[in-house]
């Protein structure tokens, strides 16, 4: 099978990755494997009783061998879920030995255009993987975090592919903390060393692609939809890493979705990229709330009206200052 793709999450995540799902579903125009790797039993009971086609929920107790439980001792969740990044790519190609390629997905990812250009341009390679475009205010950052983003990687099951993964996963499991160090960083500073150790490492060259709040900057005013399409610049938006994005429960239908940020303050990419995918994690949210009606996990609570619009207009406020100060 060419398309099989895995994520990590709990029931906090739970609406950001059925929201996930539901745009590769919608976008990967072939069959597909998509295998989640369960953090508790309430997500995976929900994803069972949801029976998703293409989706496979695996229990914590499958996955979660012994060695793994041992490292969990000695890392904060976060950091035990950045090593499931490396591991769940691995445990899920284990599983699928017909598979040509095994792609890891945040579950904070949200595509928007078919996956296929990706996939054509990754023809021939062995290893995916993308840079984070940061803007120039941020490079030196990159000596810190790393060159390349752990949002969307593919490895192919061939030998380098294989290899590259293989070393990724136990570079993890070894050392995964949120401590920058000269040579790694997370599960994400390994990613600038594929290239010099492993053959067929290809890095997308798309602008459309790992969109995020920390390269929007340079794309600010050059997003358009186009016959339906929706394009930065000359390229399709493949797919924008949500990287902290939350949304009030209960949804209102003139309140903000979520608490005063660039995600909710006015903009053209306030309502042709980012508004699409509130109606996606609230769609998510009537999902879930089918199978579990007292479901609030990964939402916040709304505030008081008055008190959120206040909020926004002070953040609204701000952005315009900054804008006529040039800053």
């Amino acid at each position: 099978m060419k398309y099989v793709f895995c994520s990590v999450f709990d029931k906090g995540f739970l609406n950001r990755g059925l929201a996930l799902y539901h745009s590769v579903a919608k976008n990967c125009h072939e069959p597909f494997r998509h295998f989640i790797l369960c953090l508790d039993d309430e997500a995976y009971e929900i994803l069972q009783a949801l029976k998703l086609p293409g989706l496979v929920a695996v229990a914590r107790h499958e996955w979660e061998t012994d060695e793994l439980k041992a490292v969990r001792a000695t890392r904060s969740f976060a950091e035990y879920c950045w090593t499931l990044s490396a591991v769940s790519t691995a445990y899920t190609l284990e599983r699928n030995p017909d598979a040509e390629t095994v792609a890891y997905l945040d579950a904070d990812l949200f595509f928007y255009n078919s996956l296929a250009p990706i996939y054509d341009a990754f023809e021939g390679h062995s290893t995916l993987i993308i840079p984070h475009h940061v803007t120039n205010q941020q490079k030196e950052r990159e000596t810190k975090v790393g060159k390349y983003n752990v949002g969307m990687l593919i490895f192919r099951n061939d030998t380098d592919g294989r290899a590259c993964l293989a070393w990724w996963r136990d570079r993890c499991v070894e050392w995964c903390y949120d401590k920058p160090e000269p040579t790694r960083y997370g599960d994400q500073k390994y990613l600038d060393y594929f290239e010099e150790k492993f053959k067929g490492v290809y890095v997308l060259p798309f602008k459309g692609a790992c969109l995020a709040r920390w390269n929007l900057a340079s794309y600010t005013g050059k997003f358009r939809l186009e016959n339906g399409t929706l394009m930065v610049e000359d390229e399709p938006v493949y797919f924008f890493h949500f990287s902290i994005f939350k949304i009030y429960w209960p949804s209102s239908s003139w309140l903000p979705w979520g608490p005063p940020s660039l995600y909710t303050a006015p903009s053209a990419e306030r309502e042709i990229l980012f508004r699409p995918y509130a109606d996606a994690l609230y769609a998510a949210m009537q999902e879930i709330r089918a199978i579990r009606p007292d479901f609030t996990a990964g939402t916040l609570p709304r505030p008081n009206w008055l008190v959120q619009l206040l909020d926004t207009s002070l953040l609204v406020t701000k952005r315009n200052i900054k804008r006529l100060l040039g800053r």
